[in-house]
């Protein structure tokens, strides 16, 4: 059982179905929900499962940052989290920013039934690599 959520903040200079569109060229298959933040802000929110995974796991191959979505994923017992860069994403790609955003990040949070399956995940999207080359593939 894995489950997949991605979330952003959507600020009043944004559009809510452009940052929709941002997680789409990412995220397949997702699930959308807004909740209401404050007078001015929601959080868009897509829930979705591993198949909801893919196109993220291409583009880490085609983009040639395995490493560095490796170093950017965090696990804490059976849950994993990164941020991935907003405007980049609505460009269709893949970036990992230092530090939190003006317009904020998009947040990622996988959560696996335990810490083997947590694992699993990372190593499926971004096994550790060599010389910018893979050590290993493995099936989710």
């Amino acid at each position: 059982m894995i489950a997949v959520e991605v979330s952003a903040l959507v600020y009043p200079t944004e559009d809510k179905i452009r940052v929709q569109s941002a997680f789409e060229k990412i995220f397949s298959g997702l699930e959308y929900d807004f909740h209401k933040t404050d007078n001015m802000t929601f959080r868009l929110v897509g829930c979705g499962d591993h198949h909801s995974l893919i196109l993220f796991h291409e583009q880490l191959r085609s983009r040639k940052i395995l490493d560095t979505a490796r170093s950017n994923m965090h696990i804490e017992m059976n849950i994993i989290t990164f941020n991935i860069n907003k405007q980049a994403a609505a460009a269709g790609k893949v970036s990992f920013p230092p530090d939190d955003e003006t317009l904020g990040s998009i947040w990622v949070e996988i959560t696996a039934k335990d810490t083997d399956e947590a694992q699993k995940v990372i190593d499926w999207l971004a096994p550790p690599t060599e010389s910018g080359k893979p050590l290993f593939e493995i099936e989710l």
